[in-house]
């Protein structure tokens, strides 16, 4: 798989309430849709060949990663000829596999067809997968800037912010860690503990943060680990006190939260150093 380097202009894409505001039951396996992205500026007309094309490779990519047992839960593929080729790409979450995976891919045609009908070039992302399709060949040259979702809680911590965010990177960072390196399906789910805890804005003194990275899985481990270091990179201008988050992208991704939204145990249990604050300064009085 090629190196994920610079290719096109960043797209971004913006919630100003993330969809991780709100606590969702770790069993629960239905999929909640977080965001797309209609490139808009590439149509297709109704009944043409892109369309049929579009179709087929959605169908396509739901059944096959729900039927893949490596890598589980992620398929690629590439349907039609010139001019009308479509490229696709579907992954599920690292603890969605099987019926679950297929039926969240499945729920792709409502937003390709609804919200995105006629544009050529569309990213659905759910909770649990993440589907692309578009006429551009994105497979062979992978950019993980390309699409982006950051979604922000509206809580904040109100006391050792600062503190509060150099746990969360040192928390994604073990899981990226964990994901690049010692796992297969380049995912990884973990929790940082706090004794001292942080008040927040909701009134909630948190004491836990819980963490998910993932990478397609058919990138090399230290491939996987550059593309989470760009996100982990942008996360102190994203995040500041923030309680919860998540940089969402085609090629690797990361969540952060107080509340459980997994179905694994974690990976990682990390217990935080405890805070010290800075000594005063030192007094300039002449005796």
């Amino acid at each position: 798989m090629a190196s994920l380097t610079n290719v096109l202009a960043v797209v971004v894409l913006f919630m100003p309430l993330s969809c991780s505001l709100l606590p969702s039951a770790g069993a629960a396996t239905a999929a909640e849709l977080v965001t797309w992205k209609c490139d808009n500026g590439t149509y297709y007309a109704a009944n043409t060949t892109y369309q049929s094309n579009v179709r087929t490779l959605l169908a396509s990519l739901a059944t096959n990663a729900s039927r893949s047992s490596f890598p589980a839960g992620f398929a690629t593929a590439v349907l039609g000829a010139s001019p009308d080729t479509v490229w696709g790409l579907g992954l599920c979450r690292g603890d969605t596999s099987g019926a679950d995976c297929g039926s969240c891919l499945a729920l792709a045609p409502e937003v390709a067809f609804g919200r995105c009908q006629g544009v050529k070039d569309v990213t659905v992302f759910y909770d649990r997968c993440i589907l692309r399709y578009s006429f551009r060949d994105f497979l062979t040259s992978p950019d993980n800037r390309q699409v982006q979702f950051r979604g922000i809680s509206s809580d904040n911590v109100t006391s050792n912010a600062g503190w509060y965010d150099v746990l969360v990177v040192r928390l994604v960072s073990a899981l990226s860690d964990w994901a690049a390196f010692n796992t297969t399906p380049r995912y990884a789910v973990g929790v940082m503990n706090s004794d001292q805890g942080f008040p927040a804005s909701n009134k909630d003194v948190l004491h836990r943060i819980i963490g998910l990275v993932q990478c397609t899985p058919d990138q090399a481990p230290a491939e996987c680990r550059r593309c989470l270091k760009t996100l982990i990179d942008e996360m102190p201008t994203v995040f500041n006190g923030t309680v919860g988050g998540r940089l969402l992208a085609v090629w690797c991704h990361l969540r952060f939260e107080v509340h459980e939204f997994y179905d694994d145990s974690p990976m990682l249990n990390l217990v935080a150093p405890q805070f010290m604050p800075p000594p005063p300064p030192a007094s300039t009085d002449q005796q």
